[in-house]
């Protein structure tokens, strides 16, 4: 992390929350790719691997921070005793389902939360730690929370080897090398997400950046730095996995699933070289 900050944890906080007011309700962040059908079904898998860990399987009790929408809410309701999910913005939390009882919601941010200590079987976190001023304090709350074998899961967090990858081919641009369309959008994407918000909804750019410190000013995740972190604040178990790599949507869509999973466990296998072609990191660790 950058000591010579831009933002204040208070101006994170409030960019958050005008960030994700505007796209929950203009009905756009519902549309995030992480959304798609098979990405859910990914996901509710990852989880049940999860639960399978937590030291009370039946009736367990999970803790979603940075719920949002409910995007794990919705996915994991079904499958655990009580859930409750936490977040700053109150007009996400409008949308989340609580039709099956067993869920509910407070809003409080992520670092300091109303719960006892030891009191869930497993945390979760889903597109959200880059969004926090340092992670560094929620990883002490979440390990906190937690019940002692308790099981922490955190994904769809951005590398800082791809990022830093998108960054040297974005100076390449103009230059002899011609670059492919597709990786031409990746770098709008991973660069200039913010103006592209601006231009086609109106949202503030400038308030994008703010509310997503752990990717504009940290430039994303050092995994070692992360596990080291988790170790420091007291996880017994810290795990890395290295999460869709570069093209693989096009793999995906225009070649196949099995092509997809071929790529990506032969780019596992030549880790840690190939750790600047997965765009995230997905952290479990075991208190």
């Amino acid at each position: 992390m950058q000591e010579d900050r831009d933002v204040t944890k208070d101006q994170a906080l409030e960019a958050n929350i005008y960030v994700h007011s505007f796209l929950a309700n203009a009905g756009e962040y519902n549309k995030s790719p992480h959304f798609r059908p098979e990405n859910q079904q990914k996901v509710r898998g990852i989880l049940e691997r999860i639960l399978e860990m937590a030291p009370e399987q039946q009736n367990a009790r999970l803790v979603d921070f940075g719920c949002g929408t409910g995007f794990i809410i919705h996915l994991v309701a079904d499958l655990v005793a009580e859930v409750h999910g936490v977040d700053i913005t109150a007009d996400m939390m409008k949308q989340v389902d609580l039709s099956s009882g067993t869920v509910q919601l407070h809003e409080s941010t992520a670092e300091n939360t109303p719960f006892e200590d030891e009191s869930f079987d497993v945390a979760t976190s889903y597109s959200f730690m880059d969004h926090l001023f340092d992670y560094r304090d929620f990883l002490k709350e979440a390990h906190r929370v937690l019940k002692q074998g308790g099981v922490f899961y955190s994904d769809l967090n951005p590398n800082r080897d791809f990022l830093d990858a998108i960054v040297a081919a974005d100076r390449l641009q103009g230059g002899p090398l011609p670059l492919s369309p597709f990786v031409t959008r990746e770098i709008q994407g991973a660069l200039h997400n913010g103006q592209l918000y601006e231009e086609q909804y109106g949202l503030d750019s400038e308030k994008l950046e703010m509310a997503e410190p752990g990717k504009s000013i940290a430039q994303g995740f050092d995994a070692s730095e992360v596990l080291a972190a988790a170790r420091d604040t007291g996880f017994s178990k810290c795990r890395v996995e290295f999460e869709w790599f570069l093209g693989q949507a096009k793999v995906m869509h225009e070649q196949s699933l099995e092509d997809a999973a071929t790529i990506e466990a032969y780019l596992n296998e030549m880790l840690p070289a190939s750790s600047h072609l997965f765009k995230y990191l997905r952290f479990i660790f075991v208190k």
